[in-house]
């Protein structure tokens, strides 16, 4: 068994673990250290030790031979399911315990895409789903990733849930999710310019401030009038240009992460 260790910040966990369990891991751990995130990602083979290396060339990338440690058990152990908010159960496809009463289950496998449930925003958005009185709404996941969001939409009630993306790999893992719910996916490869204004009841959007800021205009057309408008993956620090560009709502706050939930007029 072979491993590839590398530094990151805690806001890159989530890519940087999707990254390396497309480039075929059979485990990943994280090691919270006094300057970030030390993830140790272990491989069966030796054959992809010269491409890792020099993609994460500059985290302090290290390859080492490892003993016989059960790492897939290792991994298990690492992604417990989770509880979130007052409603929400977050289960890997291996965990077996049963699902709390008066909660719904999301089956999601955390190493699939962007979306683990781990990170904050992750967490901040499905706590604000459970507000968004969803049964017969349209709900549109701006950028869905791994479709977790997408999914729980379902689990709470939203009569049609559309999840867009730009990246084709996102979309996949998205499918198997679906898949893993017993869901038929509604899946898009495309931004919010290809739905038509007014559409959603909901739009939510987990994604980087810059995105959020750059694609404003389109967010908000395709909410309709009165529509609740999600948004999180921004830090305090750019908390004031998204009120600036979506206008007041409801902030929720996990560490260093802001959500916005806004009511449109």
């Amino acid at each position: 068994m072979f491993s590839l260790r590398l530094k990151c910040a805690p806001s890159e966990v989530d890519l940087i673990s999707g990254e390396l369990w497309e480039a075929g891991t059979v485990g990943v751990r994280e090691l919270e250290e006094e300057n970030g995130v030390l993830l140790i990602a272990s491989f069966e083979t030796n054959a992809a030790r010269t491409d890792l290396l020099n993609r994460f060339a500059g985290r302090d990338a290290r390859w080492m031979l490892e003993d016989s440690t059960n790492w897939v058990a290792a991994t298990h152990l690492a992604w417990p399911a989770r509880a979130i908010g007052q409603r929400i159960f977050l289960a890997p496809p291996w965990c077996l315990d049963e699902t709390p009463s008066g909660r719904v289950r999301i089956v999601h496998n955390p190493g699939l895409a962007c979306g683990t449930g781990e990170h904050p925003c992750t967490q901040l958005a499905l706590c604000a789903l459970e507000k968004a009185n969803l049964p017969a709404k349209i709900m549109v996941d701006i950028g869905t990733g791994s479709g977790v969001l997408a999914i729980a939409a379902l689990r709470l009630g939203a009569s049609t849930v559309i999840g867009i993306d730009t990246d084709a790999a996102a979309l996949a893992a998205a499918r198997e999710n679906f898949a893993l719910n017993s869901l038929p996916p509604l899946l898009v490869a495309g931004s919010a310019e290809c739905l038509r204004d007014g559409f959603a009841a909901v739009t939510i959007a987990n994604i980087s401030a810059t995105v959020l800021l750059s694609i404003a205009d389109a967010l908000l057309r395709i909410t309709g009038p009165r529509g609740q408008l999600i948004l999180t993956g921004f830090t305090e620090y750019e908390l004031p240009a998204i009120q600036q560009n979506f206008g007041d709502g409801e902030i929720t706050s996990c560490a260093e992460w802001r959500s916005l939930h806004a009511q449109l007029s």
